[in-house]
């Protein structure tokens, strides 16, 4: 049986949120609510320094990390998660990874949530 490495330092507490989308007006306007059950979890949480690229002319880093976690069928790639640590906010980016499909551990990857002008 695989087991991630990852897996033996799930320390790190965060809290899913689900996405919702509402239209108000004929817009859609996008908000995030705790999951309905069992919104926080444990994880491993590993950065890589960012992933660079150049926007308008200018280097931008994009805070980027992996997670792994246990199994929840809920996750999705649409959803976001807060690091309770910090606070800090994380979409979602890649469609979790049930690995070996055994329901047991999930693997996905995040991108920080940051204020833009």
């Amino acid at each position: 049986m695989y087991r991630p490495k990852e897996a033996s330092t799930m320390i790190v507490p965060a809290k899913l949120l689900k996405r919702v989308v509402t239209t108000v007006s004929g817009a859609k306007e996008i908000s995030y609510v705790d999951a309905p059950q069992n919104a926080i979890f444990f994880c491993n949480f590993k950065t890589f320094g960012g992933t660079e690229s150049v926007v308008n002319g200018k280097l931008v880093i994009e805070n980027t990390a992996q997670v792994t976690t246990w199994f929840r069928p809920d996750v999705k790639a649409s959803d976001r998660m807060i690091l309770l640590d910090d606070l800090s906010e994380w979409d979602i980016i890649s469609d979790p990874e049930n690995i070996e499909r055994r329901n047991q551990f999930l693997v996905f990857k995040v991108r920080k949530v940051t204020g833009g002008a």
